[in-house]
């Protein structure tokens, strides 16, 4: 019988008297890429060092391909790897010995890689040219993807990974985007990472999961957290005039960090805004409607998790 890489249900952790995981329930099926977003302590390493099986849940139950991670640590280390930040390498040796290293230290039981496994994950992670390098001589983005190519190291169904992006340059962050991408997509890898770069989890991700205080308050698709957030934004030649027009009228307008008053959905139409204005004596220069960001849109999401 096969299993989703990744079934978590009603979560929990404590350390003490703090609640690191409330109830948090989670799912990655195969070949999906799932984000875990979430601002600083909101839980998302404590739920990873859970599904790597170095942390034991307080209550509710965690499940890798079948087997619990903390009982089963080995059978889930046979498919899934795990990678948490920082790097741990060592910058005497280079990405051909930090994978050789690897592979003659692999625990008895876990799957073990040769020569042509270690050519074949330093060169989909684009190291191939720099294989005999001294991590010395590496950038930061290049170490990112030499901890990725450990975590390949033999290819997986399932990897994890904690901070993938964190400390890369933009550049460096479409490379590592785009190693993750062809890994889904031509060899069918189920990713779970978490990141609080949004643009990246916005851009890369099927599904995310957002964590606040230990509890999720967002499960979907990145679309689904900016649904129902358009509002009407109308620009004119004087902003502070505008919006005493619009408010004069009774509509629930505010001005935007752009100068231009922002309206709630279907609130006025375009004819309607240009000749309130023109009557005010006020010149329309802009009308349109657009919905939050996934940044604003978690941010709001997030707020209204912390008033309750």
């Amino acid at each position: 019988m096969d299993f989703r890489p990744v079934e978590a249900v009603g979560l929990e952790r404590r350390f003490g008297a703090r609640r690191a995981l409330s109830g948090v329930d989670l799912a990655v099926g195969a070949g999906e890429i799932v984000g875990l977003v979430g601002p600083n302590g909101s839980g998302k390493t404590t739920l990873l060092k859970i599904l790597a099986g170095l942390l034991r849940p307080s209550s509710g139950e965690a499940r890798v391909f079948g087997h619990a991670p903390f009982r089963e640590r080995a059978r889930v280390m046979e498919r899934a790897r795990f990678a948490f930040a920082p790097p741990a390498l060592y910058a005497s040796l280079t990405a051909r010995e930090h994978l050789v290293h690897l592979a003659r230290m692999r625990a008895r039981g876990m799957p073990r890689a040769g020569g042509a496994e270690i050519d074949r994950a330093l060169d989909t992670v684009g190291l191939a040219e720099r294989a005999d390098d001294r991590v010395s001589a590496y950038s930061f983005g290049m170490r990112q993807r030499l901890v990725l190519a450990q975590a390949l190291l033999p290819m997986p169904e399932l990897i994890v990974l904690d901070e993938p992006t964190d400390g890369l340059d933009p550049l460096a962050v479409l490379e590592l985007r785009g190693v993750l991408r062809r890994l889904r997509e031509e060899r069918g890898l189920a990713i779970l990472l978490s990141s609080h770069l949004l643009l990246e989890v916005d851009e890369l991700v099927d599904r995310m999961l957002v964590l606040a205080e230990g509890a999720a308050i967002f499960s979907g698709p990145p679309a689904e957290l900016c649904a129902g957030t358009e509002r009407v934004r109308v620009a004119a030649d004087d902003p502070g005039r505008a919006l005493e027009l619009f408010r004069e009228r009774g509509l629930d307008a505010s001005l935007d960090g752009r100068d231009e008053v922002e309206l709630p959905a279907g609130a006025i139409n375009l004819d309607d805004a240009a000749a309130l204005l023109r009557a005010g004596g006020v010149e329309l220069t802009g009308f349109h409607t657009r919905a939050a960001s996934l940044e604003q849109a978690l941010l709001a999401r997030l707020r209204e998790a912390g008033a309750r």
